[in-house]
């Protein structure tokens, strides 16, 4: 299959269908010595049209980038040995061909998912408190943390120099935040924090950025920084908001999952306890980590059965808090509809 990633969203989708095994063919640097000179010689990147079998995948939101390294089995023969390791770095724009022994159907699905999220808005929430703003835009595979402003905001002793310095920060925040809407697909805006700071921001955005402050949407929280974007995702605001929101209903579904688990009640995790639920008609919702699908391609089966007796199959990424709360159980677990004896 020919596939060609616009956005880092894309990059997270691909990274979690390749895998060990896979060939994956795309455009590679490599160095080429000249024989002929000095020892001393690094040689000369040349770029070239690899096809390697993989055998690990990395990615990196940071840097916009898919790193996959495999063993060479196609190239130009005369430049590059069979067997030996290369890396194929994957960028927004880059074409490459992926070949699997078998296609299953939750990699269609999660290829259909992805064409899907492209047409989709983002949301950026906005944690403001005194002198500290968090950034983060709510991506598909996760929250991205783009920045935190701060700034030194004078005590209300001298309430004229109390004003400036407030006001110069709030400009601060108001340009980075129009910033990232003018450059994200960003459809909305969550001021969120603590007290009257989010407020404030919110004057200072509707001075500045009119149109802007119509996305904006003013959220409480009893606290400020990464704590209350985490607060606004476990509330579902984004939902509220964005109904299609993936990673607001990871997050809500797995804190879901632990509620039940805390009151012994309707919870299951681990594979034999989950297959067994799913046996009996018990599963409402499955919840399995893509590390998990990665760690055990059988698990198709599993998924079928589960769709079978109509539970809800999510998908969880491993790459925000609600993936990592899963995989401390394992990787999979269940919401069920009653108590299996």
């Amino acid at each position: 299959m020919k596939l060609r990633p616009e956005n880092v969203d894309d990059l997270w989708y691909l990274k979690s269908i390749v895998e060990e095994g896979d060939l994956l063919y795309g455009v590679a640097y490599r160095r080429v010595r000249d024989e002929e000179r000095v020892r001393a010689d690094k040689g000369e990147r040349v770029r070239m049209f690899l096809g390697i079998k993989v055998k690990q995948v990395e990615f990196s939101s940071y840097a916009m980038r898919l790193r996959v390294t495999g063993e060479v089995f196609s190239g130009p023969e005369d430049l590059i040995s069979f067997g030996t390791h290369q890396t194929i770095e994957i960028k927004p724009g880059d074409e490459v061909t992926l070949q699997k022994r078998e296609w299953r159907r939750w990699h269609l699905e999660r290829l259909a998912e992805a064409e899907k999220a492209a047409r989709e808005a983002r949301v950026l929430i906005a944690a403001v408190e005194e002198g500290e703003a968090e950034l983060a835009l709510v991506r598909r595979y996760g929250v991205d943390y783009l920045a935190r402003i701060t700034g030194s905001i004078a005590g209300k002793r001298n309430l004229k120099q109390h004003e400036a310095s407030a006001k110069q920060f709030y400009a601060e925040v108001a340009g980075k935040i129009a910033e990232v809407v003018d450059k994200e697909n960003v459809e909305a805006v969550v001021l969120a924090g603590p007290g009257f700071w989010k407020e404030a921001l919110l004057n200072a955005i509707k001075e500045r950025y009119p149109e802007l402050a119509k996305r904006c949407y003013l959220e409480g929280t009893g606290c400020g920084g990464r704590s209350a974007v985490q607060e606004v995702l476990r509330r579902r605001v984004i939902e509220r908001i964005l109904k299609e929101s993936r990673i607001s209903e990871e997050t809500a579904q797995v804190e879901r999952f632990y509620e039940e688990l805390a009151k012994g009640g309707l919870a299951a995790y681990g594979i034999a306890e989950v297959s067994r639920a799913i046996e009996y008609g018990a599963v409402d919702t499955l919840l399995i980590s893509d590390n998990f699908l990665r760690r055990h391609p059988e698990c198709d089966e599993l998924i079928e059965r589960a769709k079978a007796i109509r539970a809800v199959v999510l998908i969880v990424s491993t790459e925000h808090e609600a993936g990592e709360r899963l995989e401390a159980v394992g990787g999979i677990a269940a919401i069920l509809r009653y108590r299996v004896g």
